[in-house]
C-alpha cells in the first residue's frame, strides 16, 4: 500500500510539474483538486500530497479560503533575483577560476556533452538539470560556502522560470556555445574572463526571459 502511495503521489507530482513548465496551465490559473481526482484517476490523497510539494519548490500558491494557483510572474523579482545572482556568480567564478583542476574540466566538458544529447531529444528537464550541475560545480570550486549557498537558494527561487526558458532550443544552443567558452576561460585560468563570461550569460539569460515573459 506505501509503495502504491508514494507512486500515485510522485506521478501527479511529475505530471502537474511538467503542465506548469510546459505553460499548458499558466501562472495564476487555479487548480482544483477535485477536478485533478477525476482528471488522473486518483483520490484526493497523492494529489494534495503532490500539490504542498509543488508549492515548497514554488511552483503552487496556496491561499487559506481562496484556492490554489500557480505562481504568478513577477517581473521586478525576477529581475532583482538575476542581478543579484549576476554579481554573487560572476564573483564565485572568478574566485573558482584558480582551484579549477584537471577532474573538474573533464566534469564540465561531460555536462555539456550530455546537455548536447538532451537537447538533441527536446528534453528540457534534463537540460535544466544538467545546466545547474554545470554552473554549481564551477562556483563549488571557490570554497566559499556562504557565497555558494547564496547561489543556490537563488537559482531555486527561479527553478522553474530556468526550466521554461530551456523550452526555447535557440536559446538553449546558445547556452551550449557560452559554456564552450567558460570551460576554455577556465583552462586558461583567466579569472576576469570567465567572470566576465559568466556575466554575459546572466544578462542574455535576463534579456531572454524578459523578452518571452514580460
Amino acid at each position: 500500500m506505501e509503495v502504491n502511495f508514494k507512486t500515485k503521489n510522485e506521478a501527479v507530482y511529475e505530471l502537474l510539474r511538467r503542465d506548469i513548465l510546459q505553460g499548458k496551465i499558466k501562472p495564476r490559473e487555479k487548480i482544483v483538486i477535485s477536478d485533478l481526482s477525476r482528471k488522473f484517476g486518483f483520490s484526493e490523497i497523492p494529489i494534495r500530497e503532490a500539490v504542498r510539494k509543488l508549492e515548497s519548490e514554488g511552483f503552487l500558491v496556496i491561499t487559506p479560503h481562496v484556492g490554489i494557483a500557480v505562481s504568478k510572474i513577477d517581473p521586478d523579482e525576477i529581475i532583482e533575483f538575476y542581478l543579484i545572482r549576476t554579481e554573487l556568480e560572476s564573483l564565485a567564478a572568478k574566485l573558482a577560476t584558480p582551484l579549477i583542476n584537471q577532474e573538474d574540466l573533464e566534469y564540465l566538458v561531460q555536462k555539456n556533452r550530455e546537455m548536447e544529447l538532451a537537447l538533441e531529444q527536446n528534453d528540457c528537464e534534463a537540460l535544466n538539470s544538467l545546466n545547474k550541475e554545470f554552473h554549481l560545480k564551477i562556483y563549488r570550486a571557490a570554497s566559499r560556502l556562504h557565497l555558494y549557498k547564496f547561489i543556490v537558494e537563488l537559482w531555486e527561487k527561479i527553478n522553474w522560470i530556468r526550466s521554461v526558458f530551456f523550452l526555447t532550443p535557440q536559446i538553449a544552443q546558445d547556452s551550449l556555445k557560452e559554456h564552450n567558452e567558460i570551460i576554455e576561460g577556465l583552462k586558461k585560468g583567466d579569472a576576469d574572463l570567465v567572470a566576465k563570461l559568466i556575466r554575459q550569460q546572466k544578462q542574455n539569460s535576463l534579456k531572454a526571459i524578459a523578452d518571452r515573459f514580460f
